[in-house]
């Protein structure tokens, strides 16, 4: 997030408290963010003033609502709303106007999302279509938890280490299934090593974080559900 002090830096709006909104304002709360959320759905501005600071019924691309707000004050803003293209639009628009410095914009297709980086918006995201990018990633690999695509044929994946590497080091893992791939990061409990060393012993419950070809990650994955050593 842009740097213009500590306590702006820990003010986000959000605009729109659909599946994807909410979702987007609860975890920043956890995170410590200070939210204001608008939402011109009633129920869902109530169930969202439970975890953000304010939360307020009304269009989000009324610049006067924006305004009274104070909506200027954030670091960021999210328009979260995706499915009237006019009013995501509108409101990108003004949360750039009002000075905003930096506005995230949910996208519902490509023409979509090239409106809103003309009106200024300075990251536009997909959740649907990477979603569906992701699950098409993991549908070989049925084991691992999320991915993030890097090309057509290779990702970042992130799984809980199957019951036949337990015990094993990284080492031993990586001659087992002659996997080309990088271990990025090990979790465990609530300790996570960055880069772990190919000595490290692979523990029940540990979390893996790889880096490779999705073959590389589907040969990693399934050598821990092989049969068991003797």
């Amino acid at each position: 997030m842009p740097r213009r002090g500590e306590a702006q830096d820990r003010r986000v709006t959000i605009i729109g408290l659909g599946r994807f909104g909410r979702s987007v304002a609860r975890t920043l709360f956890e995170l410590g963010y200070e939210v204001t959320a608008i939402d011109r759905d009633e129920r869902q501005v109530e169930e969202a003033s439970d975890f953000v600071a304010l939360a307020t019924q009304g269009d989000g691309s009324d610049e006067e609502l924006l305004r009274s707000l104070q909506v200027e004050r954030s670091a960021v803003a999210i328009v979260a709303q995706g499915s009237n293209l006019e009013s995501s639009v509108l409101a990108t628009l003004l949360l750039k106007r009002l000075g905003v410095p930096f506005v995230v914009a949910k996208a519902n297709n490509a023409l979509h999302g090239e409106v809103l980086r003309r009106v200024g918006a300075d990251r536009v995201i997909f959740p649907e279509r990477d979603a569906g990018v992701r699950l098409a990633h993991t549908m070989a690999v049925p084991h691992v938890d999320d991915y993030i695509s890097l090309s057509p044929t290779s990702g970042i994946a992130k799984f809980t280490a199957p019951p036949n590497l337990v015990g094993r080091t990284l080492a031993d893992v990586h001659a087992m299934c002659g996997a080309q791939l990088s271990v990025l990061a090990l979790k465990r409990d609530r300790l996570l090593t960055v880069t772990p060393s190919l000595d490290e012993r692979i523990q029940e419950g540990d979390d893996i974080v790889v880096i490779g070809s999705d073959e590389s990650i589907e040969k990693f994955v399934e050598s821990g559900l092989a049969e068991p050593r003797a």
